[in-house]
């Protein structure tokens, strides 16, 4: 690894701990740094993929996170009028057998494996037809899948300056599940600024060894008068 490029990601670790180890730093500042320091590694590792892809193919090959293929069920239920008819009937039979549906009571679910599928989970029991039509259907049933949506929390944070709730802030910031909970009865999905901090800090351990190229081919120097 030559000298630029080992600055480079001495530069990403140094940023990460000041940002971890800071008791001042507010929860949407810490989001906005985790994934400004994501979008970087994202253009490294995967130079010539588009950006939400880079996202995409961080967390799928250099993320160990148990739910990034997790489907939510909350999100894939605003997906239904865009599936074929015939899967819909099956699929929401499957989203109203649990809690977010026959529950509206309660505040938050600890564990999304309550809630959510997996990809084996949402498929089990569908007939060879019906795997047919999955199949067919499976861009739009993936669009609520966790590494799109970790996508989409991104753009809030960063584009926006904001999250999906105005009071994600007073929920446990260490939580390492996502969580959902109930605002002005509508369910919301949320996950903790500890779950972007673990998936920055194995993305970048994990491309730091492999060394997959130079800083200096990926990155081009900009001429002093670029204004």
């Amino acid at each position: 690894m030559d000298q630029i490029t080992k600055s480079f990601f001495a530069s990403m670790e140094s940023i990460k701990k000041n940002i971890d180890e800071n008791k001042d730093i507010k929860d949407i500042h810490k989001y906005i740094i985790y994934f400004s320091l994501l979008d970087v590694l994202g253009k490294y590792a995967f130079p010539n993929k588009k950006h939400n892809e880079r996202y995409k193919k961080l967390l799928q090959c250099f993320s160990c996170w148990k739910y990034k293929k997790y489907i939510s069920s909350l999100q894939l239920e605003c997906k239904l009028d865009q599936i074929n008819k015939n899967l819909v009937v099956v699929i929401r039979k499957k989203i109203n057998m649990n809690p977010l549906t026959h529950d509206h009571f309660f505040n938050k679910i600890v564990d999304s494996d309550e809630v959510d599928f997996t990809e084996d989970k949402l498929k089990e029991g569908l007939t060879k037809l019906e795997l047919e039509i999955y199949n067919k259907n499976i861009s739009t049933i993936h669009e609520a899948r966790y590494d799109n949506l970790f996508y989409k929390l991104r753009c809030f944070v960063v584009h926006e300056y904001r999250l999906p709730t105005p009071n994600a802030l007073d929920l446990d910031e260490n939580s390492l599940v996502p969580i959902y909970y109930c605002f002005n009865n509508q369910y919301r999905l949320w996950f903790s600024p500890k779950i972007i901090s673990l998936i920055l800090d194995e993305c970048i351990k994990k491309i730091k060894v492999l060394n997959i190229h130079s800083y200096e081919d990926v990155f081009e120097f900009v001429p002093k008068c670029w204004i």
